[in-house]
């Protein structure tokens, strides 16, 4: 007997110790649990090419999976959890009023069952909303008709010298205020020669302000709407300025999640969970779509252009549950694809699968803000389809696996009828995910023929995914829809506040 080498002892344990069950093609996990078997006689240049196939550690799966649950955690701990539940959460507190009195008033929250934050806190963080994504024209028309109204506004002083406040004629008293309007009232400016007609402004004045200056060229416009902000006054006594010399008791507040601003007492905009703008004097002089969507700044503050929330937004959750449903199927499904496909390939169809269903969702659900990897999720069992079409010569009883398959696919669809899931990502996501996979995932052939086939498929449907894509973007930025009943194939209302206020606001009016 030769004598062993050094080390030889121990390199069979060891490679046994490590050798794990390759992960079988055409079955898997999901064939295991739908009892899928391999035919008795399969060719033997078929079954060299599975045993060829190399097997992937799903390093993918395990990044993911970590970077939805520490941000899952992040996003719970700095925004806090909303109100649970399928409902709407109503607080009523009798609150400061910028007319100095107190009112009682309402705020209305949409519950959230996955058990996390407000739809309000999830636009700040990079949800899908598509006006935050492009100029939506119905959130650009109220804005325009909001600042259209403030230029016919002027300052409402109150007689007894308690506060002012920017309103309209019908908003100020006419017997406990005075409404300073111009060119009616003797305190009115001039410009270019000739009265301003329009103004005033509450603590704001083209011939006091020294920061920035009125000054010939840069003259402030007629238009009040186009103010700039002031800040810094020159110092002196105001007494024949009546809008100058009072206590401001209402500035602009952005509340809600379409650019609605209203001049209001900081205690109402808190209460309403706005933003209160303790330096400007008019909505005009700011832009409540930045403060809705936080993130980074837009380019023109006038034009919405987060386009880069179709792929944030796969990296958030609505709650706890809705990670943990995340985490398992990632854990199971992905994974075990991912062992099939590689990292490289997996998150390709993954990332672009979830882009497509999201770019679908923001195309005719605009007003729902949508978080979440469905699309993602949906193209990825998208892959066990392409898989089973692709072995279904060498699979026992293949039409069995698909109707299984099929089954499980048509139940998570009527599963997205219920709230806060979006049916429209599932949809794009998965057909996407078909011609990615198509594309991409690794196959068997079954002789020359096939295997020219499967080349040629390759490229035909990466062209068809990128005709789809392209369509999709040019009916987002260009061809906008406005769709009255793709509602209902998101969510059905099963009773009246079951789906109510789910597009946060769609009706504008």
């Amino acid at each position: 007997m030769s004598p062993q080498r050094r080390g030889q002892r121990i390199a069979v344990p060891v490679r046994k110790l490590f050798a794990k069950e390759k992960r079988p093609y055409g079955l898997g996990m999901v064939g295991r649990l739908t009892n899928r078997t391999y035919r008795k006689r399969i060719d033997s240049y078929v079954k060299r090419q599975i045993e060829d196939m190399d097997d992937h550690r799903p390093f993918f799966t395990y990044w993911v999976t970590f970077v939805h649950s520490l941000i899952t955690i992040l996003a719970v701990c700095i925004y806090g959890i909303a109100p649970v539940g399928f409902s709407q959460h109503e607080t009523v507190d009798s609150v400061l009023m910028n007319r100095g009195i107190y009112e009682n008033v309402k705020y209305v929250q949409q519950e959230n069952f996955w058990i996390g934050p407000s739809s309000e806190a999830l636009i700040h963080l990079g949800a899908k909303f598509s006006p935050c994504m492009r100029q939506d024209q119905q959130v650009h028309n109220f804005i325009s008709a909001t600042r259209e109204k403030e230029k016919h506004s002027a300052c409402c002083v109150r007689n007894d010298k308690s506060g002012c406040v920017q309103t309209s004629e019908e908003e100020c008293s006419s017997t406990l205020a005075v409404w300073v309007k111009w060119p009616h009232h003797p305190s009115t400016p001039t410009l270019a020669g000739g009265k301003r007609q329009f103004g005033s402004v509450c603590h704001q004045d083209p011939r006091v302000c020294e920061q920035p200056a009125s000054m010939d060229p840069h003259e402030w416009p007629d238009d009040i709407t186009k103010w700039p902000i002031c800040t810094k006054n020159s110092a002196g006594n105001y007494t024949n300025h009546f809008h100058m010399d009072c206590v401001i008791t209402g500035r602009p507040c952005c509340i809600g999640t379409k650019g609605r601003c209203e001049i209001t007492s900081r205690e109402y905009c808190d209460f309403m969970r706005g933003y209160f703008h303790e330096e400007a004097t008019l909505c005009s002089q700011v832009h409540c779509m930045d403060d809705v969507c936080g993130l980074l700044p837009f380019l023109n503050p006038e034009i919405p252009d987060q386009f880069y929330r179709l792929w944030l937004s796969l990296f958030l959750h609505a709650g706890i549950l809705h990670c943990l449903v995340s985490v398992c199927f990632q854990m199971t499904i992905l994974r075990d694809l991912e062992k099939l496909a590689g990292w490289h390939r997996i998150s390709i169809i993954y990332l672009l699968s979830g882009i497509t269903g999201n770019l679908a969702s923001a195309i005719f659900l605009p007003y729902r803000a949508e978080v979440g990897p469905a699309g993602s999720q949906f193209g990825i069992l998208a892959c066990l389809f392409v898989e089973l079409f692709q072995s279904w010569q060498i699979l026992a009883r293949p039409w069995r696996a698909f109707f299984k398959l099929l089954a499980v696919v048509l139940f998570l669809f009527a599963f997205g009828l219920l709230p806060w899931i979006d049916n429209f990502a599932h949809i794009s996501g998965f057909i996407s995910g078909l011609f990615l996979s198509f594309a991409f995932l690794p196959y068997i052939s079954f002789g020359k023929f096939d295997l020219y086939r499967k080349r040629c498929q390759i490229i035909v449907f990466q062209l068809i995914f990128i005709g789809l894509f392209s369509g999709l973007v040019i009916l987002f930025y260009f061809y906008p829809i406005k769709c009255e009943w793709c509602e209902f194939l998101t969510c059905i209302p099963f009773t009246d506040k079951f789906c109510e206020k789910y597009d946060l606001d769609a009706q504008l009016h």
